[in-house]
Parts: structure tokens; C-alpha cells; sequence
């Protein structure tokens, strides 16, 4: 509990399944601080034994009392991965009454659950069948697509990530200026590839006149090296 008390800007997993397991990893490779809720004691004391240095806590996701000991206040997002919608459902509606900014993704076994969902309080539903099924299809249409992403993921070599940078963290001097005045200020070789403006819409591959403007978002790509460092600019 002491290190749960520690974490702020932090993301509760609920389940720890195929899917939340997967939630974890990736989450771990990003350097992102996280904790998981499971009330499987068998499950949670073999996995927690494989990997010491995750925080676990013993629980069930669906009593508020749990996901308030996982520090849901003060939490950025929360991955509900329950295999029954119903459950999640029933998370998505807790956590958004505890904490009505954070970001909420949940699991989905049937489409009928989706829109539910979404009223509860999710901020995106995503069905791992489809998902994975669209995988396999479009990797028989388009191979070398479908390779190139999953080196991005980092499922081969070297990870190569993908951050948001906020209108608010950039240093006064590029504030309201082109998009070619930011990246030349920052001088880490990471690469912008999208900007997300401030009624939500993307618009990949920007023209470099492009004015970031308040509530707009730099979509940028990089190694892990370039983004760490591009990060300390910002600091």
C-alpha cells in the first residue's frame, strides 16, 4: 500500500488476464508507473512472484473501496480487462463518479456492449477478438503494413515511440509560432506526424506553417532516446 500511497498521474489495470498482462508490458516498456487489481489470490501470488517489481493489489475491481485503495483519485487512466462486460461496465460508471477526468479504456466481448459502455463513462471500447482477427486478415492483404506497425510497438528490435505534447508544455518562445519554429527549437530528431486541434480532430503530416495554437496537440515519433530527450527540453 505504501508504494500504491507514493503514485500520482498513475494507471489502475483491472484483471489481470491475456489482456491485462499485455496492458502491463506495454505500459512497462514506456516507462509508465501502473498498478493492477486482481481478486484472484492464486493468480495474482504466481504472477506477482514472476514479476516482483509490479504492484499488485488484492481485490475486486468492482467495489469502490478497491479502486480507491489503487489511488483512482489521483490516477490519469484506468484499463478495466474483465472478461465479462457486465463487470466493466459497472467499473467504467464507479470510476468516472470518482474521478470524472481521467481516461477510462475498456474490454468488450460483444458489440451490444459498446455503446453501454461508452455511456457508462469509457473513453474508448475495444473488442481484443476484432482486433485481433483484423491482425491476422490484414496481414495476409497487407504484410509489410502490418510488419512495419509492429516494429513501431517495438515487437521487433528496437521500440520506437509516439507522445502527445501539449500546447501547455511547450516553452513560451515557440507558443503560437509554426509548426518548423517548434521542431527546429527542439533539435532531438524526433519527427511530427500529426497535430491534434482543440475541437479533437487530427490532421497527419501537417504542412510546417501549420500554427500551434492553445489547446493543440504535437503528435510526435521518435527512439526512446530522442523522445527522453526531447522530454528533459520540455522539463
Amino acid at each position: 500500500m505504501k508504494a500504491i500511497d507514493k503514485l500520482s498521474g498513475h494507471v489502475i489495470i483491472c484483471g489481470f488476464g491475456r489482456n491485462g498482462q499485455q496492458a502491463a508490458l506495454t505500459l512497462k516498456i514506456h516507462n509508465v508507473p501502473f498498478v493492477i487489481l486482481e481478486k484472484n489470490e492464486e493468480r495474482m501470488g504466481r504472477i506477482s512472484a514472476d514479476h516482483p517489481t509490479l504492484i499488485f493489489l488484492l481485490g475486486d475491481a468492482t467495489e469502490d473501496e478497491v479502486l480507491k485503495r489503487a489511488g483512482i483519485e489521483n490516477a490519469r487512466a484506468l484499463i478495466t480487462a474483465l472478461p465479462e462486460d457486465a463487470d466493466n461496465v459497472f467499473i467504467v460508471l464507479s470510476a468516472r463518479a470518482m474521478n470524472n477526468t481521467i481516461q477510462i479504456i475498456s474490454r468488450a466481448s460483444d458489440y451490444s456492449s459498446i455503446l453501454k459502455l461508452k455511456k457508462a463513462g469509457a473513453n474508448n471500447v475495444i473488442m481484443p477478438d476484432r482486433i485481433g482477427g483484423t491482425h491476422m486478415a490484414t496481414l495476409v492483404s497487407k504484410p509489410d503494413v502490418v510488419e512495419f506497425i509492429d516494429f513501431l510497438s517495438g515487437e521487433e528490435g528496437e521500440p520506437i515511440h509516439i507522445e502527445s505534447v501539449a500546447y501547455e508544455h511547450l516553452p513560451d518562445e515557440v507558443k503560437d509560432k509554426s509548426l518548423k519554429d517548434v521542431m527546429n527549437w527542439q533539435k532531438t530528431g524526433v519527427n511530427c506526424i500529426g497535430i491534434k486541434n482543440a475541437e479533437g480532430k487530427f490532421l497527419i503530416n501537417p504542412p510546417d506553417e501549420i500554427v500551434i495554437e492553445k489547446g493543440m496537440r504535437v503528435i510526435v515519433l521518435g527512439t526512446k532516446r530522442q523522445i527522453d530527450e526531447m522530454k528533459g527540453n520540455l522539463a
